[in-house]
């Protein structure tokens, strides 16, 4: 039943994308790299600038592709 909640919500666009990308970056990269990886999202979405403009598009590139698999 809760994965059929989780699969509607996601249908609808009603799911927290930190969350998600916490959790793929888990399954994908590893646990040791979701503490950079959030502390990465907060920065970018209070306009804080997080290193270099090729950092910066990765990053951003990463997340897109994250949204797309959800």
């Amino acid at each position: 039943m809760k994965r059929l909640i989780h699969n509607i919500r996601i249908k609808l666009g009603l799911y927290d994308l930190r969350k998600e990308c916490a959790k793929w970056v888990a399954k994908n990269i590893g646990e040791d790299y979701v503490k950079e990886f959030l502390a990465k999202y907060d920065d970018i979405n209070r306009g804080t600038p997080i290193g270099g403009m090729a950092e910066t598009v990765a990053f951003l590139g990463m997340i897109e592709r994250i949204r797309k698999e959800i």
